[in-house]
């Protein structure tokens, strides 16, 4: 499938409230530490794209944030292994959110070949995933990792029906990366159809500025530029958008090249 560049998106205010803040009462504490998407975020994302009743699906759910939005908002979701640091804070923040009421059921599956996924094959109605990375993190692995978790759960997808994977801005080696088109790839070689590509705020907006959350803290590796000076949080995520046409194809998996 050829490359097609995505269309001009929106700028989404999902940032009025600090993320520190939208995890509070809502998430557990540790949450803080995913650098994913934020609950605003993700309920921007879930409200706009599916109705009352969908079902949502997070190949990689970290801490289990969309997945506890999703059932908050009385949808469905679906979710696969996350990695060991997340096991506990994904159960508690399921907990909490069947403790507020959450009206949709979670379903956490073993694997891609837990005999429950028979059932998914054009159910879902969203994929809903985000990269998460560490300043050591490789960029290549992380990238060829996402086409994994894509490429396993793109047959579950309703065809016309969208894949929205989120991203940060990541400085690495003291370089801003170009994720965005990185993500593009991975998405096309899968054979998705890409839609919109949107920026959603972290930070607030005064008027017709942006006000960055500015950091000094050495906990933040990122919150640095390869001189070693402060800078400020990043003030926005990136948000892809794609749909399944309905007649994909799959192609080869991109090569792990330095990033």
């Amino acid at each position: 499938m050829p490359k097609t560049a995505l269309r001009p998106g929106s700028v989404w205010d999902t940032g009025s409230t600090s993320p520190a803040l939208q995890i509070a009462n809502r998430h557990i504490g540790a949450t803080r530490g995913d650098t994913a998407l934020t609950p605003a975020i993700a309920r921007h994302i879930i409200t706009t794209y599916t109705a009352l009743g969908d079902t949502i699906c997070d190949p990689n759910p970290g801490p289990g944030v969309v997945l506890a939005e999703a059932v908050r908002t009385g949808r469905d979701a679906v979710g696969l292994p996350t990695q060991p640091r997340w096991e506990s804070a994904l159960e508690a923040n399921l907990d909490l959110a069947r403790l507020a009421g959450a009206t949709g059921t979670t379903t956490l599956l073993d694997s891609v070949d837990d005999p429950r996924a028979t059932e998914l094959p054009g159910a879902v109605d969203l994929v809903l995933t985000g990269l998460r990375h560490a300043p050591s993190s490789d960029p290549s692995q992380i990238l060829v990792e996402l086409y994994e978790d894509l490429d396993a759960v793109a047959d579950w997808v309703w065809p016309g029906r969208h894949i929205v994977i989120t991203c940060r801005p990541w400085r690495h080696r003291g370089r801003l990366l170009d994720l965005p088109d990185k993500i593009h790839d991975a998405a096309n070689a899968i054979g998705l159809v890409p839609t919109e590509h949107c920026v959603a705020l972290t930070a607030p907006m005064r008027g017709n500025q942006i006000r960055p959350r500015i950091t000094r803290v050495r906990s933040h590796p990122e919150s640095f530029d390869h001189h070693g000076r402060p800078t400020a949080f990043p003030v926005h995520i990136d948000v892809l958008i794609f749909q399944v046409p309905p007649a994909g194809h799959h192609a080869a998996a991109p090569a792990r090249s330095a990033a």
